[in-house]
């Protein structure tokens, strides 16, 4: 895999960006006014990579949003086919292990790692025969209470706010995650190479995270220093800790309670770690601008929905994620 490396937007950068994108900074008028507390969430995002919301979803809509999750999960909903770690053969396998897991769907029924339809009675037999680290579920499709938290108007404010224009919502999804063997791509620590410019993640915690549950970890203004690990797509724990010392006050552990959100740069040096016990529910929102002609479908999301959304919302939806 080849690696961009990251590197500060030069001015001539900043122009031939604004030219491609001129679209979705066009949109910029549709942006509401940034309130006072907006615009210091905007300027600590800028300095610090991220800000953490706390009890931003009540504990009765956390309750809500869960159980319809848990029906997902129990419909067995989630996406498949997927990665069965009960499988894995640490000799047989070592070319996955080494790529960090990283493979196709086709490259998993290759293998013999696969989680497909085929194999999944309940969501308790494919955990105990199969052991997933992940289960993805796209609520977006389902619910209008996930599309709700997820084109929160306020939230959709600061991130616009703090990229410059409007991007689109290009990824949304939910995933729970396990104690499993072996650690998959997003447990090692790396930055998000998939634009180079204009890129936020929203997290939206569902449980409770703890240390033995997995927390999420960011290096605190590592978004803006592109010359501290910035040449490969993953680093070990040891290359990390020698430049940003664990317990350090660069190093942000999230351990927080179920309905935080937490807005990121995840151009920053990241990772989730693996969950030791129980499990780590967790909700995903990924904004980038897609150039014109080349928007990507990564969801699916109801076009009778998109209609009722104001056109501030709407603007952030690709017409390809329409169904």
């Amino acid at each position: 895999m080849s690696v961009t490396r990251l590197n500060p937007t030069s001015g001539i950068e900043k122009v031939y960006n604004r030219l491609r994108f001129r679209s979705r900074y066009g949109l910029r008028r549709l942006v509401p006014a940034l309130t006072p507390e907006q615009s210091e969430l905007v300027a600590r995002l800028g300095r610090d990579g991220f800000v953490q919301l706390d009890g931003f979803i009540s504990a009765p809509e956390v309750a809500l949003l869960q159980q319809e999750f848990d029906q997902a999960l129990n419909n067995l909903e989630f996406e498949m086919p997927c990665l069965a770690q009960s499988k894995v053969d640490p000799v047989r396998h070592k070319k996955l292990l080494d790529n960090h897991m990283y493979a196709t769907n086709e490259q998993l029924r290759e293998q013999g790692l696969a989680i497909d339809r085929k194999d999944a009675v309940s969501i308790d037999q494919v955990v105990r025969d199969f052991n997933p680290s992940t289960l993805t579920v796209y609520m977006l499709e389902r619910s209008a209470r996930y599309r709700k938290l997820w084109l929160d108007p306020g939230l959709l404010t600061i991130v616009s706010a703090y990229l410059g224009l409007v991007p689109h919502l290009a990824e949304a999804y939910v995933r729970r995650n396990y104690p499993s063997p072996f650690r998959t791509m997003n447990h090692y620590w790396h930055r998000d190479l998939n634009s180079r410019h204009y890129l936020v993640k929203i997290f939206f915690f569902l449980s409770d995270c703890t240390v033995e549950s997995g927390p999420h970890e960011f290096v605190r203004g590592s978004h803006r220093s592109y010359d501290v690990l910035n040449s490969k797509v993953y680093y070990t724990d040891e290359e990390v800790n020698d430049a940003y010392p664990s317990g350090g006050a660069h190093r942000v552990v999230s351990e927080v309670k179920a309905g935080t959100v937490i807005i990121e740069d995840t151009r920053g040096l990241h990772r989730a770690r693996m969950p030791d016990a129980g499990q780590r529910d967790l909700g995903y929102a990924v904004f980038v601008p897609f150039l014109p002609g080349r928007e990507q479908s990564y969801y699916r999301f109801p076009r009778a929905a998109c209609d009722s959304l104001s056109e501030f919302q709407k603007s952030f939806i690709p017409e390809v994620c329409l169904t």
